[in-house]
């Protein structure tokens, strides 16, 4: 079952009686990509930003003593609208603490430390980023599901529940919204944790997904065993939630933090396109499909003409600049199911499926033009740009061949005058 909720908008309320906190709080909400700051000085001024539409609002960031709601009253009538609530205080008791986790807030941050205040934005920066992570919680009891669901749905997940390990392992294996992080608990009918656990990993990497364990019976040796079986993380019941949002959140960050690794691994650092390391490992999977499957595939290989003349004249900061921007081009031009490279120096590929020979012609030649169509100016003046292409549609005895080939095709592109599409001649073997 998908729990998404009610679906919220970009903007962040801050209500905060102190002009200089409320000041500092938007001016770095506001460095944060896709997120709007809206400012309250009063319970009075919240209510009327609410009143124009709640939805519009992600999260609240809240000052817990105004002027008119010296008692935290501003708490209760924020979280009625369905919105979660981060709690600014000077100081709060135990008994404050208890009362306002039980009133379902996301946290509470002593204001009094400027340094606290980074903790604020990053809670800010988490929060609507969790909109796109979605977690599976793992539970046979139907209330225990329900309170996950509530905790994460404080910080913005996006839940599903499974009732046993079976509908988890059809839910993981149909993609279902994206799934970043299972819960799973220990003791279930048909198949225990530690089971499920061992039958995820045959099929998710730690890269790839996270597991925390869970049981309300919490011996080192059990924790241990699902450790082993491939879980990140072991929470022992009852919890306090403080610990549980600290858990779930370190373990996604965590997640997050080696998925941007593995990507920048392959990534061009300047143009940001793939690099040859990607198309080696992604482009041979492809064309194992295109050849099992009976499918079109075509190497497109691109070169712009003169660049070293680029470099001289302009410096490498000139040619870099013509580089991103060629990168661009190629890329709003080419399919989500293409893969497109850095493939060295001054020279892109596009690794195209489900095209044949006339096809890959006409993709090719679009792109030449595209190119030559670019309007540039380096140093305040205009730059005309050309490009030589290859390209291969054979598939020869592997990738590796098919890209030889399309070289090959380059090659004759660009002493035969550049600036035109050559393909390659005849069958590459296999």
């Amino acid at each position: 079952m998908n729990d998404t909720g009610i679906q919220r908008g970009n903007r962040l309320l801050i209500v905060e009686d102190s002009r200089a906190v409320a000041r500092l709080l938007a001016e770095r909400v506001e460095t944060l990509a896709g997120i709007e700051p809206v400012m309250a000085g009063s319970l009075a001024e919240a209510e009327a930003r609410l009143a124009q539409g709640a939805h519009e609002f992600f999260l609240a960031v809240l000052d817990l003593n105004l002027p008119d709601a010296p008692d935290g009253e501003v708490v209760e009538r924020v979280l009625a609208h369905g919105l979660p609530a981060l709690v600014l205080t000077a100081g709060v008791s135990d008994d404050e603490r208890d009362r306002l986790l039980d009133l379902g807030i996301v946290d509470y941050v002593n204001k009094g430390n400027l340094t606290e205040i980074e903790h604020v934005i990053a809670t800010v920066e988490r929060i609507h980023r969790n909109r796109r992570i979605g977690v599976l919680v793992v539970d046979d009891s139907t209330s225990a599901r329900a309170y996950l669901r509530s905790l994460l749905g404080r910080y913005g997940y996006r839940t599903l529940e499974a009732r046993d390990g079976q509908e988890a392992l059809d839910l993981l294996a149909s993609g279902a919204d994206a799934i970043h992080l299972v819960l799973c608990d220990q003791h279930m009918p048909g198949m225990d944790g530690i089971t499920l656990i061992s039958r995820i990993r045959r099929h998710f990497s730690r890269t790839e997904l996270c597991i925390i364990g869970m049981s309300n019976h919490g011996s080192g040796i059990l924790s241990a065993r699902q450790l082993k079986a491939g879980a990140n993380d072991f929470i022992t019941r009852p919890f306090l939630e403080e610990e549980f949002f600290v858990r779930v959140n370190q373990n996604v960050a965590l997640l997050e933090l080696l998925q941007e690794m593995r990507e920048n691994a392959n990534r061009d650092p300047l143009t940001r396109l793939y690099n040859r390391r990607y198309l080696a490992d992604a482009g041979e999977t492809v064309y194992q499909a295109a050849r099992r499957e009976g499918r079109g595939l075509a190497v497109i290989l691109l070169d712009l003409d003169h660049f070293k003349q680029i470099n001289d004249r302009f410096g490498h900061s000139g040619g870099d600049k013509v580089l991103v921007n060629v990168a661009a081009c190629l890329g709003e031009r080419a399919r989500r199911s293409d893969i497109l490279v850095r493939y060295g120096g001054e020279e892109f590929c596009l690794l195209a499926q489900d095209v044949e020979e006339d096809g890959a012609l006409g993709l090719a030649e679009a792109l030449r033009e595209a190119v030559g169509g670019l309007e540039l100016r380096l140093d305040g003046e205009p730059l005309a740009l050309t490009t030589s292409v290859g390209v291969n549609t054979h598939p020869g005895t592997g990738l590796e061949a098919m890209l030889e080939a399309a070289d090959e095709a380059l090659y004759r592109a660009k002493a035969s005058g550049r600036n035109r599409v050559v393909q390659a001649a005849g069958e590459t073997g296999g």
